[in-house]
């Protein structure tokens, strides 16, 4: 049987239930002929620097991306090109940037190397309002939205240390929650 045919064999076998998807997956990612067909399908061009976070919406139909460049770009990733860009008001790189849960993907926090969490609101018609949510004073490298909640996030930062916050208008809070620091011994069980 050629690479071509034993493919489409474990492809269909995987959507009827006959194959186990962790099979599937482990006979695809060990397959030279599946590796040799990857190729670029599109390249999507927008920002003038390097792109440091991408992150999907709820549905998967918009992709975002953010840059050195300091700006967002929304994506419609199926056409390769950008539906809406906007300056965060970061002073430096875009580390991370993600969608807040059930806000019709117009809520968006993001964070950067200049120690700033930003929410940033897109209006009706496209303008985009920016709060300034935490300065610190290291980077913010990444962002953990909570799922299910249009609110609350954490942020990590260079310091080690965790933030917990909460960007509702009426009642903006910004918790630290401090981060214990351990060295496991993994030779013996635990008592």
């Amino acid at each position: 049987m050629s690479p071509e045919k034993k493919r489409m064999v474990g492809l269909w076998e995987r959507e009827v239930g006959r194959l186990a998807p962790k099979h599937f997956a482990n006979a695809v990612m060990a397959s030279q002929d599946f590796v040799h067909s990857l190729n670029i399908q599109k390249r999507l061009r927008k920002h003038r620097g390097c792109v440091n976070t991408l992150s999907f919406n709820a549905d998967g139909s918009l992709l975002l991306s953010g840059s050195d460049d300091r700006s967002l770009a929304l994506w419609n990733w199926e056409e390769a090109v950008p539906t809406f860009t906007f300056h965060t008001g970061h002073s430096n790189n875009v580390l991370h940037a993600q969608f807040m849960h059930l806000s019709n993907d117009r809520s968006i926090v993001s964070c950067a190397a200049d120690g700033e969490v930003r929410h940033s609101k897109i209006q009706q018609g496209g303008c985009v309002i920016t709060d300034e949510l935490v300065e610190l004073e290291f980077a913010v490298h990444k962002l953990a939205v909570e799922p299910g909640s249009p609110h609350t996030f954490y942020c990590c930062c260079e310091d080690s240390s965790v933030w917990l916050v909460c960007c509702r208008i009426s009642s903006r809070s910004v918790l630290h929650l401090h981060c214990i620091s351990f060295v496991a011994d993994f030779a013996s069980p635990p008592v």
